[in-house]
């Protein structure tokens, strides 16, 4: 596949299939190279793309801003979401009253050739790296470069946040050593191990175990942790011989006073108030 080198598209005007590499917006830079192009389009707010469909498959990253895009349904994309749009794929966009960025990666015919991207590219799909995932922001930041190894980083960017993507994207919430995990957490949740320890445990990658972790459980490994620590010892509270010092430890907390803080958030009261509150008589 031949990737041409986009130009502006006027806002108004209807595009009803546009060429490999063009996309629209205000181009504000474009980099080629490596058999991938990656440009990056602003939209003044409230701007209206109209229905179009691509004749390649491509990735959009929204930076800055949030259009809501229309398709078969209707999705909100917002900074940090990552939408791969396969060939053909009809689509409109609304931007929203903030100014929008979106960088936009268009792969040639040597990634296309490998299996995982090919298919991965073939379906609609919707990810929320977010604002501040590491490979978006260095995307961001390589877009902005200048120097003699600018195509090379950029392309080296580009490919890491496609993998990014497609990795959150594949993530099952069912995954077969999910539940080795929540066990292993909860038969010690004093000494719970850490993120690097449980990734050896189950042989996969601390970031892939991260992404999977949170997309099943709805928190991060770290957050469930506290939630389970902050439950046990709320059950705890119940025994009178137990002073809140000698639950902060069982339970795992460095100390009563940050026991005290992860309870409040959680509870909205101090462990002191709920021991007393579960002492009252009906």
């Amino acid at each position: 596949m031949t990737i041409l080198v986009p130009s502006r598209l006027a806002d108004t005007a209807l595009h009803d299939r546009l060429d490999p590499g063009q996309n629209f917006g205000a181009m504000t830079h474009a980099v080629q190279g490596n058999d991938l192009l990656v440009n990056a389009a602003d939209h003044t707010p409230g701007m209206v793309v109209p229905h179009h469909v691509h004749a390649n498959a491509y990735l959009c990253i929204v930076v800055a801003g949030s259009f809501e895009l229309n398709a078969r349904t209707s999705q909100d994309c917002t900074a940090g979401s990552v939408i791969a749009h396969p060939e053909g794929h009809g689509h409109a966009n609304r931007f929203s009253d903030r100014p929008g960025r979106c960088v936009n990666i268009h792969v040639g015919s040597t990634w296309t050739a490998q299996r995982a991207v090919r298919d991965w590219l073939a379906d609609f799909r919707h990810t929320r790296l977010g604002a501040q995932a590491p490979s978006l922001r260095r995307l961001a930041l390589e877009m902005g470069a200048n120097d003699e190894a600018a195509s090379l980083a950029v392309a080296s960017a580009a490919i890491e946040l496609l993998a990014d993507a497609m990795r959150a994207g594949a993530v099952p919430t069912s995954a077969k050593w999910m539940q080795r995990i929540l066990d292993r957490i909860e038969s010690d949740l004093a000494n719970a191990p850490s993120l690097s320890e449980l990734a050896r445990e189950v042989g996969v990658h601390p970031a892939h175990l991260s992404r999977a972790f949170r997309q099943a459980q709805g928190q991060t490994l770290g957050e469930y942790v506290r939630r389970r620590r902050v439950e046990q010892a709320a059950r705890a509270l119940a025994d009178p011989s137990l002073s809140l010092a000698d639950i902060a430890a069982t339970a795992g907390f460095a100390d009563q006073a940050h026991f005290t803080r992860v309870f409040r958030q959680h509870f909205g009261v101090s462990p002191g108030a709920r021991r007393r509150e579960m002492q009252l008589p009906f």
